[in-house]
């Protein structure tokens, strides 16, 4: 059996992203999950882009703050303790808004962990 401690701390930050994107799976050699802590200051998002995955299921779990979450028909707060799930094709994008008082940090699990998945959202179009 193989085990792996990893402190989100301890990881060097994704460059290029607009929060600060730490990925945990990777530094757990874990294959089959993909596996995140993002912490995002007010007006900053989680995603590069208002997104939908083809085939990834993802799932948002609030450590602290509140995550607020666009989709096309519907605006979504969620508060720490609390998960928002999110189906393949389904387009969201996740933030902090800029009025929020606080930062937010959120794990985020996305299965099955997949490079190129994601397809740009226009909420205008």
């Amino acid at each position: 059996m193989d085990y792996s401690l990893v402190d989100p701390d301890g990881l060097e930050p994704v460059d290029g992203r607009p929060c600060d994107l730490r990925r945990l799976s990777e530094a757990a050699g874990l294959d089959n999950v993909a596996i995140n802590r993002f912490d995002a200051e007010p007006g900053e998002q989680l995603p590069l882009a208002y997104h939908s995955h083809e085939t990834q299921e993802e799932a948002f779990v609030v450590l602290s703050g509140t995550l607020h979450v666009e989709t096309p028909t519907e605006e979504f707060t969620v508060p720490a303790g609390s998960m928002f799930a999110v189906q393949p094709e389904a387009p969201q994008r996740a933030y902090n808004p800029e009025d929020a008082v606080d930062s937010v940090s959120v794990v985020a699990i996305g299965a099955p962990p997949v490079d190129g998945d994601a397809v740009p959202y226009d909420p205008d179009e």
